[in-house]
């Protein structure tokens, strides 16, 4: 299975119209080189088969994490996208104290 293939499995798999982009890369067994992970997110968004979308840290904390969110290109995918995005915000920050 090339790793195209593995990460359009993670989606069909978890029946999922959009994930994190660190949820498709645990979500391919066996894992796979993370360049290697990388260049086909890269030739999969090129070839029109998914849009990834970079998210904005809600907190300085999370400067550096890895907030993309992944979607198979769909009618609704931008919708599915943005609900992801905002469950995760909403328990983020209900469980979040900065110190």
């Amino acid at each position: 299975m090339t790793a195209e293939e593995a990460i359009v499995d993670v989606f069909e798999r978890r029946s999922a119209a959009a994930l994190f982009v660190t949820e498709v890369q645990y979500g391919i067994a066996p894992q796979r080189d993370p360049a290697e992970f990388a260049a086909a997110l890269t030739r999969l968004a090129e070839r029109g088969e998914i849009i990834i979308v970079t998210k904005p840290a809600p907190d300085v904390h999370l400067a550096d994490a890895d907030l993309r969110i992944v979607a198979r290109v769909a009618p609704g995918a931008d919708a599915a996208v943005e609900a992801t995005w905002q469950l995760w915000l909403r328990d983020f920050l209900s469980m979040h104290r900065c110190s």
